[in-house]
């Protein structure tokens, strides 16, 4: 990073670890070189701690003490993520990307128009798109679609398989539908 770039406080994506061994050690680098806000439950503390990483938050079924210096404690009830996703709204994240094997819309949706939520786990990337996303992609890469049985219409893409999906030739790719306000789109980890 040069010395006059300026970060923001909560301009980069949080990262929310609720299962460190779903991500390649190489790509959790990656998402630590801006020095990210880490949330991880108390149960990441110990596997965190010993392979040297500095995390910010906890949270805790009960409040302890914080478990390294700067960290804070957060108690909880009963779904972490569901805590976590709150509490990083409550206090203005715009973003966070969250690595977890519940590639799903359910546990995000009411989130969804409050934060940018990115899904990661097993060398996959899922995002959140709205009607009439377009993005640029190399011919021949591969997305899945999770599209929850919504008819949708797409230019620059053919379907090889159920909710998987290849880019026809490099350029623009684009996505329409019309029940669902979000879809889900996983891609490739490159």
């Amino acid at each position: 990073m040069s010395s006059h770039h300026i970060v923001r406080e909560n301009q980069e994506p949080a990262l929310l670890i609720e299962d460190l061994f779903l991500i390649e050690e190489e790509d959790l680098g990656q998402l630590l070189e801006w020095s990210p806000t880490i949330a991880i439950e108390n149960n990441l503390v110990d596997p965190l701690d010993a392979r040297g990483y500095k995390f910010d938050i906890v949270f805790a079924k009960r409040l302890a003490d914080p478990i390294q210096e700067n960290s804070k404690v957060i108690p909880y009830r009963d779904n972490f993520l569901q805590s976590a996703i709150e509490y990083l709204i409550k206090h203005q994240y715009k973003a966070v990307n969250i690595i977890t094997d519940q590639i799903d819309h359910t546990p995000y949706q009411p989130y969804l128009d409050q934060i940018n939520i990115v899904l990661l786990a097993r060398g996959m990337r899922y995002y959140f798109v709205t009607t009439g996303f377009t993005k640029w992609k190399m011919g021949g890469e591969q997305l899945r679609i999770d599209s929850r049985g919504e008819e949708i219409t797409t230019a620059g893409l053919r379907k090889i398989g159920a909710d998987l999906y290849e880019t026809e030739r490099d350029g623009l790719f684009k996505l329409e539908f019309s029940k669902s306000k979000y879809i889900l789109i996983g891609e490739t980890i490159s």
